[in-house]
């Protein structure tokens, strides 16, 4: 098993040697190349799997006198290409041990995208042609396989333990029928001695022989790849090396062609598809006969981008993630108003992979006009008016509320960038930990997007934050469906309940009961309107009015004087959630 790193250099020999040049671009001076594809190739030229891992697992570790971009944060990416390789420093940290359940990871989220997105021009599939799978797949890679053959082993290990117990029932107890029939014994005392015996050892069935090849794949497989698997059966194997000889030779297929049909139950039937599977796919590339096969994305920031949409995303509001301008917006979904039950929009963005904590300058405006845009489909619904209203608009016309009618101020709209990236933590010592989302803050600070002064609620004064999540949680929750409702509101809320905090960190807000009670807040707002226009906000129903300024630049008791001493004050916090 080979690794290499998406987009980076890598020298024209490595690539040749390695049978990749249909797949590099190379520089000017043609002496390095690089491949600017995530996934999976097998490479006849060296008999062996080769994955290239996005560049989220290249992230920076200290050097002599500057940072640099190290593989899992440690390593030289040049001297940890060959797994099996006997000095190949990942084995210090027990990494080549998971590489490939983490390179698996990665295949499978290419694979379901191209399933989800089956119109998409990213993936790149090349299959292995002329394999009779015997189970009407004849489209899948020896990983599907590999993985195929590891999820049925997961499935049925119960299965194989209970045959090989009734199998061995009886085993190497005495048969003292054959004993006496056909061993001499001794005479000592008038009484026969016997000093051997004869057992009761059965002959090895069909069942035994299935499972002892499977086991004995898995066996090989383990040695190939480095993945654990525990065998619970007491047979013996037969060894890498055979098994490796009988894929040169073809037996593997010639085998289990001998024992077709003799099996009955459902389970050891589909077994033996599996490894006749197998052993089709490793017979023919092994032969030469076969062009390299491979799984591959070419713009890995879309699969990305489909993972953090299926964990955080809402598929309800999808249509308006197509804008009339033409700009798609990569996740959206309603989360609770920080003032009322009323819902508005959360608007992400993915950043699969960035140099240190950047995002750029033009990212961000396109933010900004995302936000625009949906501002701009909630008034124009708001606008028609009630009775003129489709069914949809009807719907989002009672849920949400993005301007009140009685202030003109405007609802927030929370906007977000959400970046991958590898902890170190997270990959100790061969294990792998996915169960952590590690939500945290990028440091980098977010401009707020303003046309007035000190307006927090106008339009166009727009708050963006950048978030770092763990790629690792992200890509197991989009491979196990783990991004179901429980975890999706979780991570939403977490979003919501931080943004709070940022809005309550950037102004100051007061909750106004106008001294002249419920019945005459229209007169209130309109005395005070041109004085106030955007720092007003009114949740429907309410006897107060929000007020909003930016931090530290009104008093309680300055705001009580600008009103004249005519409503009561309380400092006041966003509703949390």
């Amino acid at each position: 098993m080979r690794i290499l790193f998406e987009r980076e250099l890598y020298g024209r020999d490595t690539l040749e040697n390695l049978g990749l040049s249909s797949y590099a671009f190379y520089d000017r001076d043609n002496a390095h190349g690089t491949i600017p594809y995530v996934g999976y190739i097998f490479s006849p030229k060296v008999n062996d799997s080769i994955f290239i891992l996005p560049k989220v697992f290249l992230f920076e570790g200290t050097g002599d006198k500057e940072k640099n971009e190290f593989a899992f944060g440690k390593y030289n990416k040049d001297t940890i290409i060959e797994i099996s390789a006997e000095h190949n420093p990942l084995k210090q940290d027990g990494l080549n041990k998971i590489l490939f359940s983490l390179s698996t990871w990665i295949y499978q989220a290419i694979d379901k995208y191209s399933i989800r997105h089956e119109k998409n021009n990213i993936v790149k599939r090349t299959t292995i042609q002329g394999v009779n799978s015997h189970n009407g797949k004849n489209d899948q890679t020896l990983i599907d396989t590999i993985l195929a053959l590891l999820r049925f082993h997961k499935r049925h290990a119960n299965l194989f333990t209970y045959i090989s117990i009734i199998n061995s029932s009886g085993n190497n107890k005495i048969h003292w029928a054959k004993t006496i029939n056909k061993v001499q014994p001794i005479i000592q005392d008038g009484c026969p001695c016997y000093v051997d015996f004869k057992n009761k050892n059965k002959i090895i069935n069909i069942d035994e022989e299935l499972i002892i090849l499977f086991y004995s794949v898995l066996q090989y497989l383990k040695q190939q790849y480095h993945f654990p698997v525990k065998a619970n059966v007491n047979y013996e194997l037969i060894k890498p090396s055979k098994i490796d000889s009988m894929i040169k030779h073809g037996r593997g297929t010639r085998t289990l062609l001998k024992i077709r049909r003799k099996y009955f139950k459902d389970e050891l039937v589909q077994l033996w598809k599996l490894l006749f599977t197998f052993f089709s796919q490793a017979e023919t590339i092994r032969s030469g006969k076969c062009s390299e096969e491979a799984l591959l994305a070419t713009s890995f920031d879309r699969v990305f981008e489909d993972m953090v949409d299926c964990l955080v995303g809402d598929d309800e509001y999808a249509k308006l993630k197509e804008n009339d301008d033409g700009k798609e917006i990569d996740h959206l979904y309603a989360e609770e108003s920080f003032f009322e039950d009323k819902l508005i929009y959360f608007i992400g963005d993915s950043k699969y992979y960035s140099h240190g904590n950047d995002i750029d300058s033009k990212s961000i405006a396109k933010q900004f006009t995302y936000a625009r845009n949906i501002i701009q489909v909630n008034i124009d619904i708001f606008n028609k008016g009630a009775e003129n209203l489709t069914k949809s608009e009807e719907k989002v016309f009672n849920k949400m509320r993005y301007r009140d009618p009685l202030t003109e101020g405007y609802n927030f709209s929370p906007n977000f960038f959400i970046r991958g990236y590898i902890n170190s933590k997270d990959l100790h010592k061969g294990h792998v930990d996915y169960s952590n989302d590690r939500l945290e803050h990028n440091s980098q600070v977010m401009p707020v997007n303003k046309h007035f002064h000190n307006r927090p609620f106008d339009r166009d004064t727009l708050i963006l934050k950048a978030y770092n999540i763990n790629f690792l949680f992200v890509l197991a929750s989009y491979i196990t469906n783990n991004s179901e409702e429980q975890t999706k509101i979780r991570i939403q809320r977490k979003f919501r309940n931080d943004l709070q905090r940022v809005y309550d960190e950037k102004f100051d807000f007061f909750k106004v009961w106008p001294h002249d009670g419920i019945d005459m807040l229209k007169e209130f707002v309109d005395k005070f309107f041109r004085k106030f226009h955007g720092n007003m906000y009114h949740v429907e129903g309410e006897d107060f009015i929000w007020f909003g300024f930016d931090k530290g630049t009104i008093t309680k008791e300055q705001l009580c004087i600008e009103l004249e001493n005519s409503a009561t004050i309380v400092p006041a916090k966003l509703v949390t959630n």
